[in-house]
């Protein structure tokens, strides 16, 4: 897992090798992604397997808030890539092995469980606007 590379994306340029996404700017700077994003690293592993690693590695970090001390920026908040790779190598060089299975494991439960939450709360809030919006202002 020590073999892996990150480089700044380019919007609309395809990868073939196993890789992922971390977000470079805003208030979610460090949050990986699947999908590719303007403002994004992109991250190539060996295999599929070890992408799916370092994917859950980096969204460990970025739910523990290890990222955030590493954002720069008056106004929009930014990460450099190399504080992307030093906080990621100082983790996998600590933790390596069985250290991350169980938080694998129990991240990825977390994320099933709270994609209806999600779309629930994304419901409730277009019924607000529909049950505001329906409210007739030209009675009289």
């Amino acid at each position: 897992m020590k073999a892996f590379k990150i480089k700044t994306h380019q919007p609309g340029k395809t990868y073939q090798s196993p890789h992922f996404f971390i977000i470079s700017k805003g208030k979610n700077a460090g949050e990986p992604s699947i999908r590719p994003l303007t403002n994004s690293f992109v991250v190539f592993a060996n295999s599929a397997e070890e992408a799916q690693q370092l994917f859950w590695i980096c969204n460990i970090l970025y739910c523990g808030n290890h990222f955030k001390t590493c954002l720069f920026g008056p106004l929009i908040l930014f990460i450099h890539i190399g504080e992307v790779r030093s906080v990621r190598n100082k983790m996998i060089r600590n933790y390596e092995g069985h250290h991350w299975n169980g938080r694998f494991t129990a991240l990825e439960k977390l994320e099933r469980l709270t994609e209806p939450l999600k779309h629930q709360h994304q419901c409730l809030n277009e019924y607000k606007i529909a049950l505001m919006q329906s409210y007739n202002l030209c009675r009289e």
